[in-house]
């Protein structure tokens, strides 16, 4: 049996597949090895290794673009509906879930690490590109598919690819949050910022204070901002949070569960398992079988 893992690394495939060949690019439609994944077809790729309901995390960044169908993730929190011609780009340590997803969805993707920091986004981007932007996005995808199915793919040259591939969706991106700021109400803005900020900084810190004073705003004001944009209060995104990232280490790493209590900061096994029962109706141990 396979060792369980916590993130979606670029092995996770080669682990899972428990020995399958992996390299028939042409007849899988996906290339996983140390440097990069990629597949041109992840329908039956994610029937096989994802579950709608459980979070995953990803190691390196991943770029997604939607070819079919449509699907509904949860993505650092935020809930977002993808259809065709949506391309979402994935940074680092990112966390999303499946929620639901249509019969015929499908997407191309792949991953990237250590690009210059012109083609970097600080957080997750999702974009519906026009005519134009799309046939360039399938071109730019068929090239980085081309060089990954060679017999012994250039490393450089898929980076460059990449590079030019992710610069071109930066602009599309720039643009369309220049125009963003100008329509989005404040309150709007400060939802959007308080939930970055529970995924930086949510395991750390619990107080709503901490939060209030990096948005420039009172506690009390916060609070009502964040109930009215979202029906949650900032307690309850404070511990979805948590519970996303408890998940994936009790799903996905052999850890003890009194070190992933140690990891989420409780001050005990005890406190940690009745916090997890309080919000899923199972214990960590429950979870975990």
């Amino acid at each position: 049996m396979a060792k369980k893992v916590e993130n979606l690394s670029l092995n996770l495939v080669g682990l899972l597949d428990e020995g399958q060949e992996l390299q028939d690019s042409v007849s899988k439609q996906y290339h996983v090895d140390g440097q990069i994944f990629m597949t041109m077809n992840a329908k039956d790729l994610g029937q096989r290794f994802m579950s709608a309901g459980q979070p995953y995390r990803i190691d390196e960044g991943r770029v997604m673009i939607v070819t079919s169908g449509w699907v509904r993730l949860v993505i650092n929190l935020e809930e977002q509906l993808l259809e065709r011609q949506s391309v979402i780009v994935l940074v680092p340590d990112s966390i999303f879930e499946i929620v639901d997803r249509s019969d015929d969805f499908d997407m191309c993707a792949f991953s990237f690490k250590e690009l210059p920091i012109f083609t970097s986004l600080s957080h997750q981007t999702i974009l519906s590109l026009d005519t134009e932007e799309w046939a360039l996005a399938l071109e730019y995808i068929q090239l980085i598919w081309h060089e990954v199915c060679r017999q012994s793919p250039m490393y450089d040259v898929i980076t460059h690819l990449q590079m030019a591939f992710l610069t071109s969706l930066k602009h599309i991106a720039d643009r369309e949050e220049s125009l963003r700021e100008k329509t989005a109400s404040r309150q709007d803005k400060i939802f959007h910022e308080f939930i970055n900020l529970v995924n930086q900084y949510g395991l750390r810190e619990r107080k709503i204070e901490f939060y209030a004073d990096k948005l420039c705003v009172t506690p009390n004001h916060l609070g009502a901002v964040i109930k009215h944009a979202s029906g949650l209060t900032i307690m309850q995104w404070l511990n979805r949070h948590t519970i996303q990232k408890a998940k994936v280490l009790l799903r996905y790493s052999d850890l003890p569960i009194w070190e992933v209590a140690e990891r989420m900061n409780f001050a005990n096994p005890s406190f940690f398992s009745k916090f997890f029962k309080k919000e899923t109706g199972m214990t960590p141990g429950e979870y975990r079988l």
